[in-house]
């Protein structure tokens, strides 16, 4: 089983846009660790990560707006991982429905769930 370090994003402000793309490392203007896992909920190496490899189910966009698509993502994403222990997959779902309150008059769910 994975060891998943569960992180909570620093977060400037909120969207209902999904970015144009997934990230890469090549996104962002540092190479920091510590600044690009503001944007994801998970490492597998801690926090801050020893590489942008270990880290996922990203929920922000590169400007540090909470992203409601990859809110979305996120939760399905979770629950994809089979490699992750039943304890940080449940703290994980708390913390994305805790950010989820960024959108009050929005499900995680997508519609046709």
């Amino acid at each position: 089983m994975t060891d998943y370090t569960l992180h909570e994003p620093t977060i400037r402000g909120a969207t209902k846009d999904a970015p144009n793309r997934a990230l890469s490392e090549e996104d962002f203007a540092t190479d920091d660790l510590a600044d690009l896992d503001d944007h994801y909920l998970l490492s597998t190496s801690g926090i801050p990560p020893e590489s942008f490899e270990d880290l996922y189910l990203p929920v922000v966009h590169l400007d540090q707006r909470l992203s409601l698509p990859l809110l979305r993502q996120a939760l399905n994403d979770v629950e994809t991982l089979d490699d992750i222990d039943a304890e940080t997959k449940t703290e994980t779902i708390n913390l994305l429905h805790d950010l989820g309150e960024c959108f009050p008059n929005d499900s995680l769910r997508n519609d046709d769930q």
